[in-house]
């Protein structure tokens, strides 16, 4: 499977890279997958790695990096406390609950959700157990 996004150098070749593209190839990718280390530079490199792959498959008739797919939305803390607000989530759930515009499915990206208000949270825990179709 090639892709635009290479996975980060430390992990190319490696088990845990083979498992997610098998998973992908196989369409048996779960609908969440938590990330988690200290370099947050290299996960964003897997998310966004994983997202290219679901978004832009080999049918694709036109592909597009993750940070600019339509169907690809990213969550981040703001503000001055740098966290994730209940309405920005409220947000991204409003927008997986959309059909896809080009893609086959929806990927959203949750950066640091340890930054997540409380409030925010749990909006989003209802999302987290029942998905959207096609979105991951």
């Amino acid at each position: 499977m090639s892709s635009a996004v290479p996975w980060p150098p430390a992990l190319a070749g490696t088990p845990a890279v083979a498992v997610l593209e098998q998973a992908i190839a196989r369409q048996r990718l779960s609908h969440s997958i938590l990330l988690h280390g200290d370099d947050h530079g290299t996960l964003v490199a897997i998310a966004q790695a994983i997202a290219d792959r679901l978004l832009n498959p080999a049918s694709a008739s036109a592909t597009f990096p993750p940070d600019e797919h339509p169907d690809c939305f990213a969550l981040r803390p703001t503000g001055k406390m740098r966290q994730i607000s209940a309405e920005a989530t409220r947000d991204l759930i409003t927008k997986l609950q959309v059909s896809p515009a080009v893609a086959p499915r929806k990927v959203a990206i949750l950066h640091e959700v340890d930054r997540m208000h409380i409030t925010a949270a749990n909006v989003f825990l209802k999302t987290l157990e029942e998905p959207p179709a096609n979105s991951v």
